[in-house]
This record gives structure tokens, sequence and C-alpha cells, in this order.
């Protein structure tokens, strides 16, 4: 359960294990400081400041002293201000009283206010000042006093220098996480590219020492899978190079037979051997299949279809959407005519539909064949695997159509995916390309 919420990404585990202790530690040390500190200084500020307007309010209620004068002896040294309010101004103040939030310092005065005077009365917060309404008889005194005499200027510098010295660490450790974490995505994203057959020679060894070595460990594996490689492709040149010769020499011989039955029998059978070579040799071939000429995709398969070796067959096309978009045209004309020529192997009628958009082509190819076992369809891929090894030893399926088409595709991104076709009953070749 608490996988799936976790972060996928190398960065982001690490800046959270770097930045998740900073923000809980931080979290408590301004918790701390709220409980043990300001908290306590508001509330000793509020009670200094609540007990003077309690001996006053009481002194005057008693007739101790005059408003005039406590204006004069307390108002000058407290800094408040003791005016007597009309029954107009009082009912205009209660309401905006009732209709105002109290901040936090105002709550707080508030609370140590009831604790101290008895008298009726009522708090309202009036920008930087505070009001304070008290009920003295017939009479209705508003006390006024600033702020800053219950709440202190500290705690914002405080709250600024936590705030801002952790965003000032959070970045820095991200700018140097980041540096740390670049060589393996460029790690990645190498093999990534080397897996699907493209160059990876401006590839670079940076970063740690264990990042540094997992790369030159990448290198020498990568220099021997092309070795390896190109040492297949010599071998199977030079063996395709070799029986050429013979199989011309057989061709010109079988020319000579007069049994037509048996003369047309022995041509045949070099033609299917020339044929499952030129496919070997291809399959060996390690160019850049990647040209730079583009094609859209509809086209490409109408074209396909119109072609001298499918004009005779029966194919259908059925178009969902057309977009204006263009595919790599060797890759896709390859594919395409791999996966007809491999349901024409066990199949009379063919079905293709097609359709496109600016994110995604999707193309499917159902036929009206036997179809493929569920058991069977990922060992299909396999270069020269054969469903059935007894059977049609004649041929030319050399069991590399299906291969060659997924390696084709991966080199684009795209996916190839085999299943039932309910429209044909055969084989379903479901592809998608990302444009």
């Amino acid at each position: 359960m608490i996988k799936k919420y976790l972060p996928k990404s190398l960065l982001v585990r690490a800046i959270s294990i770097v930045i998740l202790p900073m923000i809980v530690f931080q979290l408590i040390i301004v918790t701390v400081f709220f409980d043990s500190l300001w908290e306590r200084v508001i509330a000793r500020m509020s009670r200094s400041v609540a007990m003077e307007i309690a001996l006053t309010v009481n002194q005057i209620k008693n007739n101790d002293i005059s408003i005039l004068r406590a204006n004069r002896d307390y108002g000058s040294f407290t800094d408040m201000n003791i005016k007597i309010i009309s029954s107009q101004d009082l009912s205009e103040n209660y309401a905006a009283n009732n209709i105002k939030f109290l901040d936090f310092v105002t709550s707080g005065f508030k609370r140590e206010l009831q604790g101290t005077l008895n008298s009726t009365h009522w708090v309202q917060s009036a920008n930087d000042n505070i009001n304070v309404y008290v009920n003295i008889g017939e009479e209705m005194l508003r006390i006024t006093f600033p702020k800053k005499r219950v709440s202190t200027a500290r705690v914002h510098i405080f709250l600024g220098w936590v705030i801002i010295s952790s965003a000032i660490l959070i970045f820095i450790s991200f700018l140097f996480l980041r540096n740390q974490i670049k060589p393996i995505t460029q790690l990645a994203m190498a093999a990534e590219e080397f897996g699907k057959g493209n160059n990876v020679s401006n590839f670079k060894v940076s970063g740690a020492s264990d990042v540094r070595r997992a790369a030159i460990e990448f290198l020498k594996m990568k220099n021997r899978i092309i070795k390896q490689v190109e040492q297949r492709s010599l071998m199977l040149a030079g063996v395709g190079h070799d029986l050429k010769t013979p199989l011309t020499r057989m061709r010109l011989q079988a020319e000579t037979i007069e049994d037509d039955k048996s003369k047309e029998f022995l041509i045949d059978e070099i033609k299917h051997m020339n044929l499952m070579l030129e496919e070997y040799l291809n399959f060996s071939k390690e160019e850049n299949i990647k040209d730079s000429i583009k094609i859209n995709p509809i086209e490409s398969i109408i074209r396909i279809k119109n072609d001298i070796h499918f004009n005779d067959k029966n194919i259908d096309i059925e178009i969902i959407n057309d977009a204006e978009i263009e595919l790599n045209a060797n890759i896709f004309n390859r594919s395409i005519i791999n996966l007809l020529n491999n349901s024409f192997e066990n199949a009379q009628k063919v079905k293709i539909i097609i359709e496109t958009s600016p994110e995604l082509t999707k193309v499917e190819i159902h036929d009206d064949g036997e179809g493929i076992l569920e058991t069977e369809r990922a060992n299909v891929f396999k270069p020269f695997y054969r469903i059935d090894k007894s059977r049609n030893q004649n041929s030319t399926n050399s069991g590399l159509g299906l291969s060659t088409t997924k390696h084709l595709l991966n080199s684009i991104n795209g996916t190839i995916e085999l299943g039932e076709s309910k429209i044909l009953g055969g084989l379903k070749v479901r592809i998608e390309i990302p444009n």
C-alpha cells in the first residue's frame, strides 16, 4: 500500500531523503518556539495590558478618577486612549465586532482580559490597534491601544529566518543531488538507446566513482556485443556468399534436365533456398534502418496493397481516422510487408484497420487463418522459431518475420501484440507507434 504512493524517480527519492528530515526538524523547532516562547510572551504582555485596563476601569467606575485625568495620567504612559462613546457608536461597533474575525494576537488578549476584567466588555481588532468596549453602567468606555503592546515583532523575524534558510538549503541540496543523479539518468538513456539498436557514441563517463564504474562496464559490454554482432554478420555474409555460387551452378544444371516435372521441382527448391538465404542475410545486417524519409502511414498501406506482390491478394482496408502525420518510411513499410507476408502464409483474406491521431498510430491486421495459440504468442517473436517444425518444410518461412518486425518497431518506440481476431476468426496483429 505504501509503495504505491512513494516517488518512483531516483532524484525525487533522494531529495525526499534530504528534505523530509529537514522539514520535520524545522517544524519541531517552530512548534517548540510557539509553545514555549511566543505564546508565553504574548500571554504575559496581554496580561499586563489587561491589568492596566482593569485598574483604569475600576477607578473610573468608582469615580476615583475622571476620563480626562485617566487619559492624562495613564494614557500618556500606557499608550492608551480612553473615550466615552454614544449608543449609536456602540451599536455600529458591536455589529462590526460580530462580523470581523479576531486574529491570533487579539484572541489571546481577549482570553487574558476575560480573566481579569469583571465588567461586561468585548474586544475588537482594528488594523494596528485593539479596541476594548467596557460597560460602566449607563455609559460605555472605549479603550484603544496599539496591537504591538501585546505582540512582538521578533517572531516574524524568526519565522522568516527559518523559512528562508530552509529554502536556501533545500535549493542547494537539489542542485547537488541533480548533478549526482544526472550521470545515472544518462547511463539509463544510453542503455535504452543501445537496446533499440541506436548508436550511443556521444555517451561520456561521469559522476561518482560507483557510477563511473557502472558506465565503464556498460561501454565494455556494448563493445563486446557490437563485436559479436559484427562477427556474426561477417560469418553469415561469408556463408551466404559461399552458398550463392553452388546454388547458381545448381540452377544452371537444373535447366538442362529434360524431365519437366523434375526440372520444375528442383528449380522451385533452389528458388526457396535463395529466398531463405536472402532473409537470413537481411536479418544479420547491421545497417542504420532509420532513414530520413517520412511517409503518411495510410498512404503507405494503400501503396503496399497496390504493389505487384499484393495486388492479387484479398486485402480490405478500413480507415477510422486520418490525421496529418508522418512516420519513418523504411521501418513502417518493412514492418507492414513482413506482417502481410506472415499472414498470407496461412490465410486467404486480410483486413487492415488503421487509426491515426496526433499522438499515436494504431494498425490492426486481421486474417482468416488458423491463428496462433496463446501459449505460443511469446515464442513466435524469437528468431528462427517455428510453431510446427515437422510441417511445411518446403515453405520459405524462416521464422524471422515477426522477430524482425518487433526489432524494427522497437527502434522507434513502437509495440506489437498478437491476439485472436473477432472479425475474421484468425490472427490479429496490433501495432502502436507514438508520433
